[in-house]
């Protein structure tokens, strides 16, 4: 099987975001191919990057099967960028578009570097106003998000592993406890993402729709005198 899978939910001028072409063998995803795109809207790079890598794999646009791609949480733009050419790319050649959370593909990782310590793992993620998105990606179960305010921050009881791109800022708001470790992992690689969207599309894992996971609510709002009537066509 041939998977492309995208990250592109990093957000910031520090953001890095993946694209790869791998294939699956006895089960086991083989990487053939990456790139990164790196700053704001990097996400938006990836339809060139993929005809670059298809280039470079001996592959067409028609040929992916299964495109995996991370779906949040993370950067607004990013999240719908990837997704949409993620859509598109299944609409031309009827691949498969499976959906993954970052966490969720981190969770392997997490979990073997939290047993030494027997921790919770909890992956962590940047987000704007002074907040963090905190994933604890469960097995066989679907994964929780919830936005936390870093001056208000109440995590579980420990000892905790962090990881993700906001481990740093979430370690630093709970300076005081000991029981709190950092695993320096900041985004899930291009295996990790091929192998979790490959589960999920078997039936190993819970569904979740292939669409951006936006853990705050819609900040558009109706107006308050609702919307305006439609338009009255003209007299015949």
């Amino acid at each position: 099987m041939r998977i492309l899978v995208m990250d592109g939910a990093p957000a910031g001028a520090d953001a890095q975001a993946v694209i790869a072409c791998l294939v699956v063998q006895d089960g086991v995803p083989t990487l053939l191919a990456s790139r990164v795109a790196t700053g704001r809207g990097a996400a938006e790079q990836f339809p060139q990057l993929a005809t670059d890598l298809f280039a470079q794999c001996g592959w067409t646009h028609a040929m992916p099967e299964l495109v995996g791609v991370v779906v949040g949480p993370g950067s607004f733009t990013g999240l719908r960028a990837s997704l949409a050419f993620a859509h598109g790319l299944s609409v031309g050649s009827g691949c498969a578009v499976v959906g993954v959370t970052a966490g969720e593909a981190m969770r392997d990782a997490m979990q073997a570097a939290a047993l030494p310590f027997s921790a919770l793992s909890l992956c962590c993620t940047i987000a704007r106003r002074g907040r963090v998105f905190i994933e604890m990606p469960g097995e066989g179960a679907a994964t929780q998000v919830e936005a936390h305010m870093l001056d208000t921050l109440a995590l579980p009881a420990g000892p905790l592993l962090l990881a993700g791109n906001g481990a740093q800022w979430v370690h630093d708001a709970v300076a005081g406890r000991d029981d709190v470790h950092i695993l320096p992992l900041m985004q899930p690689d291009p295996l990790a993402i091929a192998a979790t969207a490959l589960r999920r599309w078997q039936g190993d894992l819970p569904p979740l729709a292939a669409q951006p996971l936006y853990v705050d609510a819609p900040e558009a709002k109706l107006p308050a005198a609702g919307l305006r009537p439609a338009p009255v066509p003209p007299p015949a």
